[in-house]
């Protein structure tokens, strides 16, 4: 009994017994951290870890500026302007020549016979009183192949006739039929007045008095 007694006043309360344990567990976890993030750092401290990881950062950030400003710039490519449409023409001219400008000094591009259908887009540079007409060389493709031809030596197939003029003769005016008023009485007749009689003055009779003979 005294063995006993002794032995159970002598050992540790079981309540510092579990403190002491979980400090222990604590402890080993806390640096059980502190190597590995030591050991991810490359030995460095916390201070020279983290000047070292801003480093990082912004030397990534340059070389992403870097690399975006020397990639090279994409140029959309230019969609092909539409051909306007043009319309038949017919040489009449024996030979007639094709310029690629609209003057008689112009590098002749070809000659072609009569009865020879070109494709004419309009007058040369839009102007209305211009003696040239504008060609499209090669109708075939997608871009216009400009080449120019005097308007005397071609004609239109199909042109566009001249409208006639049109007299419009003026509507009719249909008059507007008169309805008598509800309100418009009749009018009663006016009685004539009765003519007077006006009596003609008489004159007094005349005195005559016999003369004396002298």
């Amino acid at each position: 009994m005294g063995v006993q007694r002794y032995r159970s006043s002598g050992g540790l309360p079981g309540w510092l017994v579990f403190l002491i344990a979980v400090a222990v567990g604590l402890g080993g976890y806390y640096l059980w951290l502190g190597v590995r993030d030591y050991i991810q750092a490359g030995g460095l401290g916390i201070i020279e870890a983290t000047q070292r990881a801003d480093l990082i950062a912004s030397a990534t950030q340059e070389r992403a500026v870097v690399f975006t400003a020397a990639a090279p710039v994409i140029t959309p490519v230019p969609s092909p302007t539409a051909v306007p449409p043009c319309q038949d023409f017919e040489v009449a001219a024996t030979v007639a020549i094709i310029r690629d400008s609209p003057t008689t000094n112009a590098a002749i591009l070809d000659q072609v016979p009569a009865g020879t259908v070109v494709c004419v887009i309009g007058r040369a540079n839009d102007d209305p009183n211009s003696e040239w007409f504008l060609l499209d060389f090669n109708p075939r493709t997608r871009r216009l192949d400009a080449a120019y031809m005097r308007e005397d030596v071609i004609l239109p197939l199909n042109p566009t006739p001249t409208p006639s003029r049109t007299v419009t003769r003026p509507p009719t005016v249909t008059p507007v039929p008169t309805t008598p008023s509800p309100f418009t009485s009749t009018p009663s007749p006016t009685p004539s007045p009765t003519p007077t009689i006006t009596p003609s003055p008489t004159l007094p009779p005349v005195l005559v008095m016999p003369t004396q003979a002298p």
